[in-house]
């Protein structure tokens, strides 16, 4: 009770004892200040007693993400406040970006000797690959003249053998008329010459012809070697190479320009800004947090409900949320019913989605879930409306400026409600604060 309720409570009293003690005189009347009383009221409604059995539970954020940096480096810019709103895509905090931009301009670089190297690699390639072709064209026109060679040596050889047949045969011819008287001896001898000569011819013949196919058989090899070289210089095994070491250039490039957009560490989810262990020059890596944001809105209502209670809940179901510190009651729908029991609790977790656009509502806070049910609606008072004397229990209904009590008969009772099954009706404003200090017909301030 405040200094003020105390000081009309003891000058009512006070003025009672008067009366008491004045021999039946009118007691001087009491200024305007002394009679009206501050209250607290709250609306009769309807419901039920079983709706007011609640679960106790607690707000949760949505969502909640601990935000680190992709990269390892030094705090350069961060300007952030605990309770401070964010939205998703939204700057949080960046790192120091020298080493990085060194990093990127030594990557070009590279990039660029890599790219330089291919071309160089292609045209040679190309160049490799035109002298070869060059080089099978010569060595198969070297293979062409020694079979054109082979051909002529054999022919001169059947030629020459021809000739020391025809020899032998003008030889033998000539002996058989040596022998008979009827040619010279000069003559005999010429044809002896001439045999000899025709076998000389056929040696030197064959001896050719052994020449021509030993210099084919050169001109092949060449010919083969010449082949193997075009394959070798068209498969640009060169230009392989030179475009593997690009590619690795590139990549490296790609890695630095990639580190430079991750030294901007943005907000991945909308919400409230609820922890910072980062500050300006502070080094950093992924391992560590350094910003964390929660997202409230909805928040979450976590209970824990027993098995009964779970059969009369699902996901999309209609539960009450009050929040008894702000004395408020709030309408939401259960998001998440997990069919597993927590073995310590001995109880089923569930989630209930609460609309938070003004941020009223926040993490931690205690919460009592009143699930709907379809027991019928009487009339509902607060425990603190009830007063009973004599055996007999009476509310205070507020009717203008004054309070007048009126007769209620009672039902079923919760810790903090009690059923009115006569005596008030629906939308009548009763007194629930400041009822020990009001007599029937009382003058009343009602504050909120």
């Amino acid at each position: 009770m405040n200094k003020k309720s105390a000081l009309i409570a003891t000058t009512l009293l006070l003025s009672v004892a008067l009366a008491g003690c004045g021999g039946g005189e009118a007691p001087a009347a009491p200024t305007a200040a002394q009679q009206a009383i501050p209250v607290q009221v709250a609306k009769v409604a309807k419901g039920s007693i079983n709706d007011s059995t609640g679960i106790i539970g607690s707000f949760a954020p949505k969502e909640t993400a601990q935000v680190s940096p992709k990269i390892s480096g030094k705090i350069q810019g961060i300007n952030l406040t605990v309770g401070q709103k964010v939205s998703k895509g939204d700057t949080l905090f960046t790192i120091d970006q020298k080493d990085i931009r060194d990093s990127i301009k030594q990557s070009q670089e590279s990039y660029q000797v890599a790219l330089a190297n291919l071309k160089q690699a292609e045209s040679g390639a190309e160049q490799s690959v035109q002298q070869s072709e060059s080089s099978v064209d010569q060595a198969k026109s070297a293979l062409v003249q020694q079979d054109n060679s082979i051909t002529q040596a054999q022919t001169s050889l059947v030629d020459a053998q021809n000739s020391v047949r025809d020899a032998q045969n003008t030889l033998n011819r000539n002996q058989q008329l040596f022998s008979a008287g009827a040619l010279s001896q000069s003559e005999l001898e010429q044809s002896q010459i001439a045999y000899r000569k025709a076998q000389t011819a056929v040696e030197n013949a064959q001896i050719a012809l052994h020449n021509a196919q030993t210099s084919k058989e050169s001109a092949q090899t060449t010919y083969n070697n010449a082949l193997k070289s075009l394959r070798l210089a068209q498969q640009k095994t060169g230009i392989d190479v030179a475009r593997a070491s690009l590619n690795q250039a590139k990549a490296s490039l790609d890695t630095a320009r990639s580190q430079l957009v991750d030294a901007v560490v943005k907000a991945p989810i909308s919400g409230t800004i609820s922890v910072v262990t980062g500050v300006q020059g502070q080094m950093v890596s992924a391992q560590s947090a350094v910003v964390t944001i929660a997202n409230t809105n909805p928040i979450i209502a976590k209970v824990n409900v027993s098995e009964s209670e779970l059969l009369k809940m699902q996901v999309g179901s209609s539960v009450t949320v009050g929040v008894d510190s702000l004395d408020k009651r709030i309408e939401a729908r259960v998001s998440a019913v997990n069919p597993v029991m927590d073995n310590d609790l001995k109880a089923y977790p569930v989630e209930i989605s609460v609309p938070n656009g003004s941020g009223e509502l926040k993490s931690g806070m205690v919460v009592t879930v009143y699930m709907k049910t379809e027991a019928p609606k009487n009339i509902l008072v607060s425990q603190d409306a009830i007063t009973e004397q004599a055996g007999k229990k009476y509310a205070y209904v507020v009717e203008g400026s004054v309070a007048k009590r009126v007769e209620v008969q009672t039902g079923q009772e919760s810790a903090k409600q009690v059923e009115i099954t006569k005596g008030l009706t629906e939308g009548q404003n009763v007194v629930v604060k400041g009822v020990s200090l009001l007599s029937d017909g009382a003058k009343i301030n009602v504050v909120k």
